[in-house]
């Protein structure tokens, strides 16, 4: 189960360091400052919010509740900006997190994946709630991709090769 669990700490690392934090750096990079900052509507979040607010879930779920240093989370505030930092400060903010966390992860125990930890006022297990994490995490990237695109009208060249018409 070790070597099964430690190749789930590298995968989730890989996933958020390797596959999302560069999609999310190359999309937020064709946006400007004010672009960042920008709602759908009323029930929408702004790039900017979405760059907040994953560094602040992966900052209280894997660097606090793993790594186990004290949660400063301030949620409510990540979806209540309306302006804020700048493209690079964010990007700066989310790519030192994503280090961190992935630190975390190639540092932990796998032996201790099973353990339950209080992690937003919720009991929970590590395995499961860094499973959790990684999918959160992948689907904000989803999202901050789908907002570029349409203020941009930019297509990605990500999966290009797979496409028979090369668009």
């Amino acid at each position: 189960m070790e070597d099964l669990g430690k190749r789930f700490l590298l995968s989730s690392a890989r996933i958020l360091r390797d596959e999302n934090l560069p999609k999310i750096r190359e999309a937020v990079a064709l946006l400007s400052d004010q672009e960042l900052w920008q709602r759908g509507g009323s029930a929408s979040n702004a790039v900017g919010n979405l760059l907040l607010h994953l560094a602040g879930n992966v900052r209280q779920h894997v660097i606090a509740g793993v790594g186990g240093v004290p949660d400063v989370r301030d949620r409510p505030r990540e979806f209540a900006a309306e302006g804020g930092p700048g493209r690079k400060d964010l990007l700066d903010r989310l790519t030192q997190t994503v280090e961190e966390a992935c630190a975390v992860f190639e540092g932990f125990d796998p032996a201790l994946l099973s353990e339950r930890r209080m992690i937003q006022d919720k009991e929970v297990p590590l395995l499961e709630d860094i499973y959790r994490v990684v999918e959160h995490f992948s689907y904000h990237t989803g999202q901050i991709i789908y907002a570029v695109k349409a203020m941009k009208d930019h297509r990605f060249p990500w999966y290009r090769h797979l496409d028979p018409k090369g668009n």
